[in-house]
């Protein structure tokens, strides 16, 4: 019987094998989503925490409701770039808060660009004493986006993604180990419609079953043309 072709059989073994990793891993995402959407759900209901006892106690805080009293920074502010709502282009606006606890970055939501990417939005901060409220957010890191905002002191500072590391570079002073996303407010300017999760767990789990598949397709692809060689064998043999 002919033996199986080394290389055509190990690139379809690893592709195989790779296929139904990422499979898994879709699987596992939609289970993270799932268990993170029940938690909002949970956590929607209850009381708003303090800052100080989120701090106390900063692990699964995620998502969790908090107030809190501070002053914004009106001076020096960040403009997360490429955010888009209904169809139109803008920026969500990060400001930093002055509290008894530190310096908090606030989510104050979406406002639209201008006509120009030369020219910014203009922004009207109150930068006195407030009560503010709004959900803990833990930003986590983006391997695809390359930061392109300098520390050069200019302001307001046009950022690509929310690293509280990065942004302290730039403001040059300690900040609060997470971000509030502010609450909706029915007079603010700004836009405060927070997705708790980008992608439902469903597309996850479609994502899953088209990698599964395909690992399928390649090994039916991989038993056919593997048959079809063998008779041909055969038939040049005889």
């Amino acid at each position: 019987m002919p033996r199986l072709p080394i290389i055509p059989t190990l690139i379809t073994f690893t592709a195989v094998v790779i296929m139904f990793a990422l499979g898994l891993w879709q699987l596992q995402r939609a289970e993270q989503k799932n268990e993170r959407l029940a938690s909002i759900a949970e956590l929607k209901g209850s009381s708003q925490m303090a800052l100080s006892a989120v701090l106390s106690n900063i692990h699964d805080m995620q998502d969790v409701p908090i107030s809190f009293t501070a002053s914004a920074d009106p001076t020096q502010y960040f403009l997360l770039d490429n955010k888009i709502h209904q169809g139109r282009v803008g920026y969500q606006l990060l400001v930093p808060l002055q509290t008894n606890s530190g310096i908090l970055m606030a989510n104050f939501g979406w406002l639209s660009a201008t006509h120009s990417r030369k020219v910014l939005p203009e922004v009207n901060i109150d930068d006195n004493l407030m009560s503010y409220s709004g959900l803990v957010s833990f930003p986590s890191k983006n391997i695809l986006v390359t930061e392109t905002a300098k520390v050069d002191g200019q302001w307001p500072k046009v950022i690509q993604e929310v690293d509280l590391n990065v942004l302290e570079q730039h403001y040059r002073k300690p900040l609060l180990p997470f971000v509030v996303k502010l609450a909706e407010e029915p007079n603010s300017s700004f836009v405060r419609q927070w997705q708790a999760v980008v992608m439902p767990p469903e597309k996850h789990i479609a994502y899953a079953v088209q990698w599964f598949l395909l690992a399928l397709a390649a090994v039916i692809v991989f038993i056919i043309a593997q048959r079809k060689r063998i008779k041909r064998s055969k038939r040049e043999y005889n």
